[in-house]
């Protein structure tokens, strides 16, 4: 084989080839196969239909009122056991605005997105009490989450919760810029 270096560069098209291997199914006795794999199999795989991306922009009116009324994220169709149900996978949270002299003070447990606030075995975000917005116009650094395993819920709607509103001081007019990645699976 030739050292790649002197191979010409080209634009690549969906059906184009790249040479890969196949892997055999689990526990079974077949080898691995050298293969053909077009451009556009290999970018389906990266782009697959089931993931999915929402932002989302929660108000001052909305975080001043977080702990008597959660935000709704996102609404799944259907009903309990054989509804719309999500994979959490990540989350990214930006805080936005404030006002000089202005803050939020958040409960230590911070927040939770979740399809049940509290319970530990849901498949969920935990936000630490410092990554919620501090509403005093000082830029904070945006906040990266994966999603903690665990239980789903079939149309069940995924809501961002905390225990109770935050201590207002001042006048923090902030808003917090939530960037959710999922996996969204049918009704049944």
């Amino acid at each position: 084989m030739a050292n790649t270096r002197s191979y010409p560069s080209a634009t690549a098209k969906s059906d184009d080839l790249i040479l890969g291997t196949s892997m055999p199914a689990a526990n079974s006795n077949d080898d691995p196969r050298t293969v053909n794999f077009s451009v556009g199999q290999i970018n389906g795989l990266a782009n697959s239909p089931d993931i999915a991306t929402k932002t989302i922009l929660i108000t001052t009116a909305q975080l001043e009122a977080l702990g008597t009324t959660p935000v709704t994220l996102l609404d799944l169709n259907g009903a309990a056991f054989v509804g719309e149900y999500l994979q959490l996978i990540s989350a990214s949270f930006e805080c936005i605005n404030g006002s000089a002299g202005s803050s939020y003070t958040w409960a230590a447990g911070g927040a939770e997105i979740s399809y049940t606030f509290g319970s530990a075995d849901s498949n969920s975000f935990l936000i630490p009490q410092l990554d919620l917005p501090n509403g005093s116009g000082i830029t904070q650094l945006p906040y990266t989450i994966a999603a903690r395993d665990g239980k789903y819920q079939r149309g069940s709607s995924l809501k961002l919760y905390t225990t109770t509103n935050p201590v207002v001081v001042g006048s923090p007019n902030g808003s917090f810029v939530i960037n959710l990645t999922y996996r969204l699976f049918p009704q049944i």
